[in-house]
């Protein structure tokens, strides 16, 4: 029985688990509280779409991870749209409790049905900021790509290389599959600036455009960075003429929380005052 529950967990770990960024410089004091964007309390609501073979979609369901993944696709003027807009909040943690360790605590909810919450970790510093996207179910497709990711001082021309290994358990027919570990080799350049027309106001931003280089092909990844909002736009670029765009609708700042037990039986992730 023992061998039998490590050999569990040994593969478990090898098909989960992905090895992290080795250039991201990551401080161990002050995680949260030197954040200038990402500060605890802050919410940001990106909108999205799919597109598949040049038509676009969004997800009527998007549920579990990895071998327990659940999702299906429908045309994004439909009435069954299950996942409309995705929202990352940047919750207060004790150390202890971090799902990474000395990264900034954040978790994305998926409305309306907002029926989990799927915790990670973003790094920011006055050195870079590195985020870590949503991977529930379909969105495990991001694994292969490119995270956002971005050097300072922010400058035009600046260039970075890092790679990162990614567990068999992040693949899906859809976007690629692969046995044990797949090595991605990133390279990532600010090659311009733009001010950005959102939902949000008009926001100043660095284009910075990435590729994940492995086995498999190539991915990319155009993201806008906003020294005042983070990632304002993201632009994936995956395998099998699959794109996903997501794109920042609104934010709040300063929210308290409601805790987790508070959160199922209301179905609000912030506190009523």
């Amino acid at each position: 029985m023992t061998i039998k529950l490590t050999l569990f967990f040994l593969l478990a770990f090898q098909i989960g688990f992905s090895q992290q960024y080795d250039t991201v410089f990551i401080e161990e004091e002050n995680i949260d509280d030197n954040n200038k964007i990402y500060k605890t309390g802050n919410v940001f609501i990106y909108d999205y779409e799919i597109i598949l073979n040049e038509e676009p979609f969004k997800l009527k369901k998007n549920e579990g991870m990895f071998a327990g993944s659940d999702f299906e696709l429908v045309p994004i003027g439909s009435d069954s749209i299950g996942v409309a807009i995705i929202h990352l909040i940047v919750q207060p943690v004790e150390n202890n409790d971090r799902t990474n360790e000395n990264q900034t605590q954040i978790s994305y909810l998926q409305e309306p049905a907002f029926a989990s919450i799927a915790s990670t970790g973003v790094v920011e510093n006055e050195k870079n900021v590195w985020i870590h996207p949503i991977r529930s179910s379909f969105f495990g497709s991001l694994e292969t790509a490119p995270f956002p990711f971005v050097r300072k001082p922010l400058k035009i021309e600046a260039e970075w290389t890092d790679q990162m290994q990614i567990g068999q358990g992040w693949g899906n027919k859809m976007w690629g599959q692969w046995e044990g570990q797949l090595l991605l080799t990133y390279n990532y350049k600010i090659v311009g600036a733009e001010t950005l027309k959102t939902k949000v106001g008009e926001i100043a931003c660095f284009i910075i455009e990435s590729t994940a280089k492995s086995n498999l092909g190539e991915t990319k990844l155009k993201s806008y960075f906003s020294e005042t909002y983070g990632f304002v736009r993201l632009e994936y670029e995956l395998l099998n003429n699959l794109k996903v765009n997501m794109w920042l609708i609104e934010t709040k700042n300063g929210v308290e929380f409601n805790d987790a037990g508070t959160f199922f039986k209301t179905n609000e992730y912030i506190k009523q005052k």
